[in-house]
């Protein structure tokens, strides 16, 4: 199951989009936290999260119990510094380790200062998408959530743009959605 996170800063204000850690608005922890209603239907087994902070707090506000893994592929498209991802020696500081501390965080690299985004071509995004596609049917769940970027997931799912926590259900056989 794929969802895109919640409505954010930079969804209702481009000036956000020069700003690391854009935070979900009040709408998107609402958005996100209205998901929760559909894990009993959705039968997820883990959860897997973009680093991006966005996606925690969506990811969060669900409120899935199970294991979540960080997977740095799930990211956002695009350089703007709204989409550099939070490290995981970040996500351990007292801050947020009470909120994202528990995650599996060991598949993002950890080094001296912030990981910035960059402008990634479409065959570099679409390489992504496929490393992310084959790590996923790698994983043995038979049921995963996915929150991701709604950019990302066009070149991921070859589907239509996603509305903010939107779900969408696939099926993934030989990297095809």
């Amino acid at each position: 199951h794929v969802i895109r996170h919640g409505e954010a800063q930079h969804n209702v204000n481009e000036k956000f989009l020069l700003k690391h850690n854009t935070r979900l608005t009040k709408r998107g922890q609402r958005q996100a936290k209205s998901l929760h209603r559909l894990l009993p239907k959705l039968k997820p087994q883990a959860a897997v999260t973009s680093a991006v902070l966005r996606a925690l707090q969506t990811t969060r506000g669900i409120g899935f119990c199970g294991p979540t893994v960080v997977v740095p592929e799930a990211r956002e498209v695009g350089g703007w510094p709204a989409n550099s991802p939070i490290e995981s020696r970040e996500a351990l500081s007292n801050e947020m380790e009470a909120k994202f501390g528990r995650y599996d965080w060991s598949l993002v690299t950890t080094g001296p200062g912030r990981r910035r985004s960059h402008w990634e071509s479409t065959r570099q995004i679409k390489d992504r998408a496929r490393r992310l596609s084959r790590w996923l049917e790698r994983r043995s769940e038979e049921s995963l959530l996915l929150v991701s970027h709604g950019e990302f997931l066009q070149h991921l799912t070859g589907d239509d743009y996603m509305d903010n926590c939107e779900v969408r259900s696939y099926s993934l056989h030989r990297g095809k959605w």
